[in-house]
């Protein structure tokens, strides 16, 4: 017969669940680390929506004098969708949470899947507006973008000083 555990409390879930596997943030969570949430940047948004549209445009006027405007609308259409997919797939896996430690940071997505953890290895700033940060987790290099409009401006001040320390700039 199988020995069955009656105690009421629960199993501690450090042993069972490694913390690069964890799909919550809150088993995966750090002590002491700060944690900064992040909005989706309607900067961003609005670009990927202008290229968008340049590319669908580029498409209908590249086929419409060889095929007439109403053939050319499919393809321009088929463009869009694709194009409108990706856009969307993109916005899912962006990072809704960064966790900065002293030597480490890590991203969580709105689903509870960490996109990214490990030193950061890289940053470049652009403008007041954007923050690229490279995270590496051994041979593995993650690109996160961090729109100026995403946190607040002392967040972004305060991401971009540390991404600059820590990636030795």
């Amino acid at each position: 017969m199988i020995p069955v555990n009656k105690t009421a409390a629960a199993p501690a879930l450090s042993h069972l669940v490694h913390a690069s596997a964890c799909r919550n943030p809150a088993f995966a969570r750090h002590a002491g680390v700060p944690r900064f949430s992040l909005r989706r940047s309607l900067a961003l948004q609005l670009l990927v929506g202008a290229m968008l549209a340049f590319a669908v445009l580029a498409v209908y006027s590249t086929l419409a004098p060889w095929l007439g405007a109403w053939r050319a609308c499919p393809p321009a259409l088929a463009v869009l969708a694709a194009g409108a997919l990706a856009a969307l797939r993109r916005q899912r896996r962006q990072a809704a949470f960064l966790e900065i430690g002293a030597d480490s940071l890590s991203a969580w997505s709105h689903d509870g899947v960490r996109l990214a953890a490990g030193r950061i290895a890289g940053a470049s700033q652009c403008g007041g507006w954007l923050l690229a940060l490279v995270v590496e987790t051994g041979a593995r290099r993650t690109t996160l973008l961090i729109a100026a409009d995403s946190v607040s401006r002392e967040t972004f001040r305060l991401l971009a000083v540390r991404a600059r320390s820590a990636a030795g700039h």
